[in-house]
């Protein structure tokens, strides 16, 4: 059952064509191109208040901040076609989620941003990891440059990941796929690697050539 649930999800995220192939190649370069700007008198603080203004513990927090973008942030098709747009748009991190939110539409590279800010706006610490994925059949597209953009947070002392435009991606009407959310390291790592291992989360990461030739389960 679970091997065919992988083939699932490879399935959808074949049919989303290159989805995320855009986020963390543009802005990683555009950020820091216009890191001696003016900064920038853009929050998303109010919003992180906003949304969990009824819960207390972090755990609480991280999960109104997940379902809130879940519910509310679709994929950005136009963006991902539109170099133009993504020029425009790609000039700095809060132009990026400033974009998202009036847009209500982001790439991965969105996604990951606005959680990241939403979440250090509460006193989380959360961050933006790139990397690699593969496609349906579980074969690594053959790359240098990292084509996708998910997050880790720390919940009680311990890293989690969650991949949110996964989740949105691979939800049915209306609902995410929340098998995205907060994903066990042991089974992330057969459809996602970081840049930097440390980010698989696993108590002993395996290398980019092991990722490679790993087969789902």
């Amino acid at each position: 059952m679970i091997k065919i649930y992988y083939l699932l999800i490879f399935f959808i995220i074949c049919s989303q064509t290159t989805f995320s192939q855009i986020g963390p190649r543009v802005w990683k370069k555009e950020v820091k191109t216009t890191s001696n700007k003016k900064k920038s008198k853009f929050s998303t603080k109010h919003l992180a208040y906003s949304i969990t203004n009824i819960t207390t513990s972090d755990s609480e927090k991280v999960l109104e901040i997940y379902n809130w973008i879940t519910k509310n942030i679709s994929y950005d098709n136009e963006l991902m076609r539109s170099k133009s747009l993504q020029n425009r748009i790609y000039t700095s991190e809060e132009n990026v989620v400033k974009n998202v939110l009036e847009r209500k539409m982001a790439l991965c590279g969105g996604f990951a941003l606005l959680f990241k800010f939403l979440c250090l706006d509460l006193g989380i610490e959360a961050k933006e990891v790139h990397g690699f994925t593969k496609d349906y059949t579980g074969r690594f597209k053959q790359t240098k440059t990292p084509h996708h953009t998910w997050n880790v947070v720390k919940l009680n002392g311990k890293w989690h990941l969650i991949d949110l435009t996964w989740a949105v991606s691979h939800g049915n009407d209306g609902f995410p796929d929340n098998f995205w959310y907060l994903t066990r390291p042991e089974d992330f790592i057969y459809s996602h690697y970081p840049e930097d291992p440390k980010f698989t989360l696993l108590n002993e990461p395996i290398s980019f050539s092991e990722f490679k030739n790993k087969n789902s389960h």
